[in-house]
């Protein structure tokens, strides 16, 4: 209650201050009335209302027109006023001081209102761009945008580039009539309705009544609604990634003081979504070469049924498809249904579609197509059987992919989704990846089936599929470069300095797409080292420098789960012959998996010593372990080990097959013991390395006194 009358006791005071002056100023200047009143009254009033509101500047105007008299009039030891000028004076002044206590208090509450919005943009931002994943953001979008502007229906539309239109992928409507209304009906051509003429222009539009404007376009059979609307385009880099557009029902319910808001969030939402696919294609394409590899040439374990599943799984795990169908070629020489699946596929349903003869798919066996993006509602060389199914169950967007092995066409993948969607050509590219990994696999499997005895044939496949996996590695650097390279600028500050929050974002995408390049280098390593392409370059190295690096490398992921980690190697050097990048890379893959298998703070021993002419390094911990019956295939590729504690765990099944690859190839050894819930222990053995002058004579025992490269480090803090 203090609070709330304090400001009319200051606007008292302020008038008890001011009349005061103006007396004393009169008495000092024998002066029988202040003439400049008027303008000290309205000026008082004015700063009252800005300082402390409206209400103590009224008082503060009653209170000076009470007491006008020793100070307006000639002194009569009474108030009140004697002559009708003096009254008019008096009322002009009142009134003056009320239009400027109106004014100012109109132009506070603007202030305010922007001062307002920008410290609500300034709280959304970080959080619009800190997330990499797509749908986030545009959830973030819709609800930081209803912070700052308070509308009543949210339109997101993106540009589709493939089909130059303008698709409509998030909708919040927050009153009726847009509750009732599918706006995910409309899509638009650039010029095309408000929302593409924005695009095109790449201007922002505010329509006050887009009842009475004509290029205002609406869902078929809804009728114009009297509202504001504000379309905002979406672009970075020169780059058009869609149209924010708002929505407020009456006319003029929105102003100009609202575009340059949304100019600020649909900035950041372009540059949000801009790191978000580029992170997508780096991870999708990371996906994609995992999935590739588990196409494998079968070795007669698993049933045709089930390898057919598996590989229109990955298809549907890649691209999140509603409805999905294989169709290979058999003995009969037509296309049978070899699996089916999808999202939105029923349950335990089985798909009734007829063989289909060569005729019947030579649109899609034509060498010149390698993929095709159909919209089965207006495609007129879609033939009828695959016209007429994606109609009956409301496909709005289809793409095929046909499989081939060298030239010959052994089947093809539909993939199809019930809402319109664009494509990107990178997107359509890993699809088409899957596909011509998938086509070797489906070939290999027929060739083992009817001639198991073309052992030259196999080796040629699986050259290609080794050299297919090397090639495609490669291709996965560019992507990461660039997000690298975005993220260094943002770091740096070089496209201007970002809050705390988003600077966490950017470590955050930085960290991630180093966990992608270390991925690649191992896909890529372990390409060489089965081809036998790049020989490793041995030279003589002390084995206590590549764990210490290695230890280096691994202990800020130790620190961050808050555990412990502790180094003891020998004093005297532990001196091998090899290759110090590829040991590296093993003793990485040990270390991580250490840390990845705990449970809890991880609690992890690494101990290096020499013994009988033998050098040995155990890296110990004290994780979940690993069951008896996986231990003898733990360093086959791909293996992985089936654990409901490992389902959240990432890996491609890889790094302890190339621990074992490295390994035997410097003339060592790699064993593992471990025990269910007590931990794993594995095990490097290798040979000393002749004499050098960087290891002493004598076969010195090791690992009993700590060194000066002993280290320990803990978690937390």
């Amino acid at each position: 209650m203090i609070r709330r009358l304090l400001p009319y006791g200051v606007a008292l005071a302020a008038v008890a201050v001011v009349a005061a002056g103006l007396g004393v100023a009169a008495w000092a200047l024998a002066l029988p009335r202040i003439e400049t009143f008027l303008l000290v009254f309205v000026l008082l009033a004015g700063a009252i209302a800005w300082q402390l509101g409206r209400g103590p500047a009224v008082l503060a105007t009653a209170t000076f027109a009470l007491v006008s008299d020793y100070f307006f009039i000639e002194p009569q030891n009474r108030f009140g006023t004697t002559t009708l000028s003096d009254s008019v004076h008096l009322i002009t002044g009142v009134l003056a001081a009320a239009a400027v206590i109106q004014f100012v208090h109109v132009a506070r509450h603007d202030q305010l209102l922007l001062r307002k919005r920008k410290e609500l943009l300034q709280d959304v931002s970080p959080r619009i761009i800190q997330s990499l994943d797509a749908d986030e953001i545009l959830n973030t979008v819709a609800e930081a945008t209803l912070r700052v502007i308070d509308y009543q229906h949210f339109r997101l539309y993106r540009w589709d580039e493939a089909a130059e239109r303008l698709v409509l992928v998030k909708s919040v409507a927050r009153a009726d009539p847009y509750t009732g209304i599918d706006w995910h009906t409309v899509t638009l051509a650039l010029g095309e309705g408000i929302t593409g003429i924005a695009a095109q222009s790449r201007r922002s539009i505010l329509v006050p009544d887009a009842s009475q404007d004509a290029r205002m376009v609406y869902p078929s059979g809804v009728s114009p609604i009297k509202e504001s609307v504000l379309s905002v385009p979406m672009v970075t880099q020169n780059r058009l990634f869609g149209v924010l557009s708002l929505a407020r029902l009456r006319a003029r319910s929105l102003s100009l003081e609202d575009v340059p808001v949304m100019e600020s969030i649909a900035a950041q939402t372009a540059l949000a979504l801009a790191n978000a696919e580029q992170y997508a294609e780096a991870e999708q394409t990371i996906k994609a070469l995992a999935m590739i590899e588990t196409l494998q040439p079968p070795d007669g374990g698993l049933p045709d049924a089930d390898i057919d599943q598996r590989i229109l799984q990955g298809f549907v795990d890649l691209s999140q498809a509603d409805l999905a169908l294989l169709r290979r070629l058999e003995a009969d020489k037509r296309y049978h249904v070899a699996a089916v699946g999808g999202r939105s596929w029923p349950k335990n349903a089985v798909s009734t579609g007829e063989p289909l003869t060569a005729a019947q798919v030579a649109w899609l066996s034509d060498p010149k197509v390698t993929v095709y993006v159909a919209d089965p509602g207006t495609d007129q060389k879609l033939p009828d059987w695959a016209g007429r199914g994606a109609q009956l169950a409301g496909v709005k967007a289809a793409v095929y992919l046909p499989m081939r092995a060298g030239q010959r066409f052994v089947g093809f993948v539909g993939l199809q989704w019930r809402r319109p969607r664009w494509f990107r050509p990178e997107q359509l590219g890993r699809l088409q990846l899957l596909a011509a990994q998938a086509a070797i696999a489906l070939d290999t499997r027929h060739a083992l089936e009817h001639e198991r005895g073309r052992a030259e044939a196999l080796a040629e496949l699986e050259r290609a599929r080794r050299e297919f996996m090397q090639i495609a590695s490669h291709e996965l650097r560019t992507p990461l470069t660039v997000i690298r390279g975005y993220a260094s600028l943002l770091e740096e500050g070089s496209l201007g300095q970002l809050p705390q929050p988003a600077r966490q974002a950017v470590q955050t995408l930085m960290d991630k797409s180093s966990e992608m390049r270390a991925q690649i280098e191992r896909m890529l390593l372990l390409a060489r080292l089965e081809d036998g392409a790049a020989l490793p370059q041995m030279a003589p190295l002390d084995l206590r420098t590549v764990v210490t690096e290695a230890v280096e490398r691994v202990q800020p992921q130790v620190q961050l789960k808050e555990g412990r980690l502790r180094l003891e190697l020998a004093e005297a050097p532990l001196p091998i012959l090899g290759d110090s990048e590829r040991l590296g890379t093993a003793v990485d893959n040990l270390l991580q998996n250490a840390v990845k298998f705990s449970t809890g703070p991880p609690q992890i021993e690494v101990v290096g010593h020499r013994e009988n002419g033998r050098i040995h390094l155990v890296v110990r911990d004290h994780g979940i372990g690993i069951p008896e019956a996986a231990r003898r295939h733990l360093f086959e590729k791909f293996y992985r080990v089936h654990n409901p504690q490992l389902q959240n765990v990432a890996g491609t099944g890889i790094g302890l097959y190339l621990v074992r690859q490295v390994v035997e190839g410097h003339g060592g050894r790699v064993r593992v013991d471990s025990h269910l819930d007590e931990g794993s222990a594995f095990e490097i053995d290798l040979p000393v390395a002749p004499e050098t002058p960087c290891s002493p004579a004598g076969d010195g025992q090791g690992g009993e006194t700590p060194s000066p490269l002993v280290g320990e480090g803990r978690g937390g803090g």
